[in-house]
């Protein structure tokens, strides 16, 4: 499980004190092309943050939340529901 917005430290400035804030967020469909990832080669859907460091203003993107899929078209098919309000 992913940790929460304001538990992640700036990768710039390393604080974790303020906190970051979300400003946005969005999904995106990514290859596991990673060979550990018992997903590789499977598609994921992410559920991704946007946030900004208080203290230095950097923005960086923070991952909540990543479902396998086996095919693109299944992944696209997911997002694709989920735009519409449909899942």
């Amino acid at each position: 499980m992913a940790e929460r917005a304001d538990q992640f430290r700036c990768r710039r400035c390393h604080r974790d004190d303020p906190p970051l804030r979300r400003i946005d967020s969005f999904d995106r469909i990514a290859l596991a092309d990673d060979p550990a990832d018992p997903n590789c080669g499977h598609y994921y859907l992410e559920a991704v943050y946007v946030v900004q460091c208080s203290g230095c203003g950097h923005r960086q993107e923070q991952v909540s939340k990543r479902t396998p899929y086996v095919t693109l078209r299944e992944a696209q098919k997911e997002m694709d529901a989920h735009l519409l309000g449909k899942g």
